[in-house]
């Protein structure tokens, strides 16, 4: 298993922690049930020793999420080529429910910032627009944005979709009244590198995962979080509100022309 101190490790723990809250347990009620001792539980859930393979297992049938642990033991365990542990070696989540473990991991953590080139992030996204892009969608839904969390898009991501006008002003106005409301959304012409990514800020570790439509592949902190930094040194918020705008007005002409 996962030796402390993987990033995955702390990816465990928070999917765990998140399912035994679902659960309505405390910790030192959990502990009782399993015959351990919180600090224990504790210790899994913020990734400072991991779960043992039977306490994974223990720990879904109490949580009533049975069904997750031969993919929370694939995550923790990683490929031969992996078992070093090195911190630099992703891990991979492609198993079935991949999306309901992220969204748990980015419930439990004290901050996420989004980065795409490609997509809205999926908390964003409206439902005809997660539709539209055929991402999964957890069975329960992703947490609402909070004021400490950011998401950076490329100008490119708001001005695409010509094909379906009606649905991108439907997007749009969602992140014009979601940045009216305080949230920090920025669009940034010319981002780099390509691709989508978050970072992870839980309380014990920071983490980056990639991926979105068929897995989610975790590693430690890496140069991809510098570029959300870089992105964010001149924050612009009339600049994005304006983006924003001339992206509705985009869609909107188009729209009437059909």
């Amino acid at each position: 298993m996962t030796r402390p101190g993987h990033p995955v490790a702390h990816v465990v723990g928070a999917i765990l922690g998140d399912a035994r809250q679902h659960a309505r347990l405390t910790l030192g009620e959990a502990a009782r049930r399993l015959g351990t001792h919180a600090e224990r539980l504790d210790h899994i859930e913020s990734g400072r020793h991991p779960a043992t393979s039977a306490e994974l297992r223990r720990l879904c049938r109490l949580y009533g999420v049975a069904d997750q642990a031969p993919a929370l033991h694939r995550l923790a365990e990683g490929p031969p080529t992996a078992r070093t542990d090195s911190r630099a070696v992703h891990r991979t989540d492609r198993d079935t429910g991949f999306a309901d473990r992220l969204a748990a991991v980015a419930r439990q953590c004290v901050r996420v910032r989004w980065l795409s080139t490609h997509l809205v992030p999926p908390p964003l996204h409206t439902p005809a627009y997660g539709a539209a892009v055929h991402q999964p969608s957890p069975t329960r839904p992703w947490p609402e944005l909070r004021g400490q969390d950011v998401v950076v898009l490329d100008e490119s991501v708001v001005r695409r979709g010509s094909a379906t006008p009606a649905l991108m002003c439907e997007q749009i106005s969602h992140l014009l009244t979601a940045q009216h409301n305080g949230a920090q959304i920025h669009v940034v012409p010319g981002l780099f590198p390509p691709g989508s990514y978050a970072e992870l800020t839980l309380d014990s570790a920071v983490t980056v995962v990639t991926g979105g439509f068929t897995d989610a592949v975790y590693q430690a902190t890496t140069a991809l979080a510098t570029h959300i930094d870089h992105a964010l040194d001149q924050p612009d918020t009339d600049r994005s509100r304006r983006l924003l705008t001339e992206a509705y007005a985009h869609h909107h002409s188009l729209r009437e022309v059909r």
